[in-house]
């Protein structure tokens, strides 16, 4: 008779005949897990023990998945239409529909996903994460006004939702880019009727003219729009030529000369660290500060602080006078309104003949001091940059403007910092005059304690 032989998850004896079935929950276990890790052919393995089940329909909704994994949609949408044929139960049906709108948004039609996501609404109304997916194949779409609808109807139904709060924030954003502020600002105002107390609605209402403009950003703002977009930060910074870490690092580089490795250096609202990774070469000792501990997590990843504090910038540097010989800043005081305060605090961490370099976006129409721009962000004027130095006891101001990244395809307008601690007559070190005079050198205090980590 010979022995049994296995094979696609069956035990068959000579004559063909089906001597032990893989149970139907082992085999979807088994493909849900291929699933997750993306690999969709070793799930496809997995499903062939259930061909005696083709029509059930969580098999035919895991071979769908399987085929969109390895990109022959047209087979995926035929089994997901034969899964919703067979399907009895509405949230199965639901979730194939928005499953469907999933896999289209990722091949490239946002227009057919939407059909996809509101037919998966029209079974089950209340799911809040559907109604996110449905606000970003709007945006997609290009219909960021009803994005908006859909990212408020998620949030009423999800107050905390972090995706629903993602969601209407990115249509305020596209209605702003396609110049639609006056619907904009009506979506931040049910905005804000809809989530009262979150900061971020907020700040975009008065970034859009519904409130007075505080003269800084909240932190709280701060801190959760930077948490939710920590990992996805350098990818898409990288695909807008985002410019400023290597601006403050010509800048140094102009001022100080060949870099040493000797010099005390913080760095501002340090994210990911790509200034850090930059500044390096001139730091004795790196440190960092951030409102947002997911950055500063990928921040030390990078490996390049020896210091990295979740702080205000204000509160970090008045907590460290005479600290530091070069302080710099890439996009960072453009959450700031009114600079006086955080310029003085910067001025009196410096050492004597200490350098400051920070960009900041640029107030094109130089009409006042500064500016809450719709973006959310602050735009600042040159002369109001030099008077904040005049005022911090700051000398040799030299400004001078730059193209910082590009926004919906267009140049942003920026300005590229810079200032020095004058060496006084109180005797400053060697060391200090050498970084004030010579190019290149830098202070010989003693090296800062590490505190490594958020």
């Amino acid at each position: 008779m010979g022995h049994p032989i296995q094979q696609d998850g069956l035990t068959s004896g000579p004559d063909g005949a089906n001597l032990h079935h893989v149970p139907l929950d082992e085999v979807l276990e088994r493909a849900l897990t291929c699933l997750r890790e993306g690999d969709g052919p070793g799930a496809e393995a997995a499903l062939t023990a259930a061909t005696r089940t083709p029509e059930d329909v969580r098999v035919l909704h895991l071979r769908a998945v399987a085929a969109h994994l390895r990109r022959d949609d047209t087979a995926a949408e035929r089994l997901v239409a034969e899964a919703v044929s067979v399907a009895t139960d509405p949230m199965v049906l639901a979730s194939l529909h928005n499953d469907l709108g999933n896999m289209r948004l990722e091949a490239g039609d946002p227009v057919a996903a939407v059909a996809a996501y509101e037919s998966s609404l029209a079974v089950h109304p209340t799911d809040a994460p559907t109604w996110v997916n449905l606000a970003t194949a709007l945006r997609l779409a290009g219909d960021p006004a009803r994005a908006g609808d859909a990212g408020l109807r998620a949030l009423e139904l999800d107050r905390q939702s972090p995706l629903g709060r993602a969601a209407v924030t990115a249509a305020v954003l596209a209605l702003t880019a396609d110049g639609a502020e006056t619907r904009a600002l009506e979506l931040v105002r049910r905005w804000v009727r809809v989530d009262p107390d979150h900061p971020g609605a907020r700040h975009r209402l008065a970034a859009l003219g519904g409130l007075p403009q505080p003269d800084r950003a909240p932190d709280d703002y701060v801190e959760t729009l930077f948490d939710a977009t920590a990992e996805a930060f350098d990818p898409h910074l990288a695909g807008l030529g985002y410019r400023a870490p290597e601006l403050v690092a010509d800048r140094i580089a102009a001022i100080l000369g060949r870099p040493a490795g000797e010099l005390d250096v913080a760095d501002l609202g340090c994210g990911t660290g790509l200034v850090g990774a930059l500044v390096r070469p001139w730091a004795r000792t790196l440190a960092g500060c951030d409102l947002s501990l997911n950055m500063l997590r990928l921040a030390q990843a990078r490996g390049c602080y020896d210091v990295l504090q979740r702080a205000e910038l204000g509160a970090f540097l008045r907590a460290e006078p005479t600290a530091y010989d070069l302080v710099v800043g890439a996009d960072t005081l453009c959450y700031l309104g009114d600079l006086g305060p955080t310029t003085t605090a910067a001025a009196r961490a410096l050492r004597p003949g200490g350098v400051l370099v920070v960009t900041v976006e640029r107030l094109v129409d130089a009409v006042g001091d500064w500016r809450l721009t719709s973006s959310g962000r602050y735009a600042h004027g040159e002369e109001y940059l030099r008077s904040v130095c005049v005022a911090a006891g700051l000398v040799d101001v030299e400004v001078t403007r730059v193209h910082l990244r590009l926004e919906a395809g267009v140049p942003v307008e920026g300005l590229l910092w810079s200032a020095r601690r004058p060496v006084t007559g109180s005797g400053p070190t060697g060391a200090q005059e050498r970084l004030a005079e010579t190019p290149g050198q830098g202070a010989t205090t003693a090296r800062a304690e590490g505190r490594m980590g958020g």
